[in-house]
């Protein structure tokens, strides 16, 4: 059985939000949230954006929806965001397509009209970590947290390792010599903002994504063999990835999958989904729900009539055998903060991986 998320310091979390009012308080506003989008004008306007750092995003989708498009869309995006932009992949599918995430960079570059070089750099700061099981997943987390912590402390080392000058107390008079030297150890104005202009680089947190592809199917086997323990399990590290999201400003993105639960009408007006057609559930449930900051759901739907007819069985196979032509929707079943539930957008993907319109 797979161990407990580790506990994370109540520090951690405080450090991080004192951050973010130290400097909303000196701009004057409150912060701006920062989304990341896939660069299709309709998904993104959809998303008022696209998915937000410092929360946490799921996708369920079953594999034929090209949901998985989707996501090195977003992931690209992130990468060429900022020169310091990472991204870690957690993947249990060991699909992961890093030739089709090359082409969607060499595509992006080329369109903003930069040299293809820094493609490569952009995949120097993606790391993909290669996973079987739940307690494989939980060990790559805790991995990614300690890298995120130390990449704090290594510039506030940094910073109070700088040597401290010593000041004569009042009422002594030093020698021609001390003067002198006491002298050169005073920061005038431009070297002290100089001095704190390198430290608020050192300390900017860079911009990060984490991806876990897929949590549904690390957690079903769990589910099967103990549904209580694994349930609470679920629920402790979501709360611990939730934490890591807040305390790092991340864009954690969950992928799940989903389940058929028939065409009955029960099934039909228990559907999360705006669309009357489609009966796919969320492979863990909507229980898990409140663990999520934004959830979408990504499916197939019929692009004509006469597709509709064939798939949904109300009319006659398609003249001359032509194939059902299908396009893909993603809908929004859940967002805490932004009001964006019932939002939808649709999209195909092309051969190499591109995003298009469809509707």
């Amino acid at each position: 059985m797979a161990s407990a998320a580790e506990p994370l310091h109540a520090s951690t979390l405080w450090t991080s939000y004192s951050l973010k009012r130290e400097k909303a308080d000196v701009a004057g506003l409150p912060p701006k949230r920062r989304r990341v989008g896939t660069t299709l004008a309709n998904i993104d306007n959809a998303l008022s954006g696209g998915l937000d750092y410092g929360q946490i995003s799921c996708i369920s989708s079953p594999p034929e929806a090209r949901a998985s498009d989707l996501v090195l869309a977003i992931l690209a995006s992130h990468l060429l965001s900022d020169p310091d932009a990472t991204a870690t992949v957690i993947d249990s599918t060991l699909a992961f397509d890093i030739r089709r995430l090359y082409g969607i960079l060499v595509r992006r570059v080329q369109t903003q009209g930069h040299d293809v070089a820094g493609v490569m750099k952009a995949l120097d700061r993606l790391k993909i970590m290669k996973v079987f099981d739940f307690t494989g997943m939980t060990e790559a987390v805790s991995e990614v947290r300690d890298e995120l912590e130390d990449g704090r402390r290594r510039p506030q080392a940094r910073t109070d390792a700088a040597p401290s000058v010593q000041l004569s107390p009042k009422g002594t008079i030093s020698d021609s010599e001390g003067e002198e030297e006491e002298t050169l150890e005073i920061e005038t104005p431009p070297q002290a903002s100089a001095r704190l202009a390198t430290e608020h680089e050192l300390t900017r947190a860079r911009s990060t994504m984490l991806v876990i592809n897929s949590i549904s199917q690390l957690t079903i086997p769990l589910l099967k063999s103990n549904h209580s323990q694994a349930q609470s399990l679920l629920t402790s590290t979501l709360h611990s990835i939730g934490h890591l999201t807040i305390a790092h400003d991340l864009c954690t993105l969950l992928i799940n999958g989903t389940q058929l639960w028939g065409a009955s009408n029960q099934a039909k007006e228990d559907s999360p989904s705006i669309f009357s057609t489609c009966t796919l559930r969320p492979a863990l449930g909507q229980n898990l729900g409140h663990l999520f900051d934004l959830h979408l759901l990504v499916h197939e739907v019929p692009r004509t009539a006469e597709s509709a007819r064939t798939v949904y069985g109300g009319g006659a196979v398609p003249i001359g055998g032509r194939r059902v032509e299908l396009g893909n929707v993603v809908e929004v079943l859940q967002d805490r903060y932004g009001g964006r539930v019932g939002r939808w957008s649709g999209f195909t993907s092309a051969s190499d991986g591109r995003l298009l319109t469809c509707m």
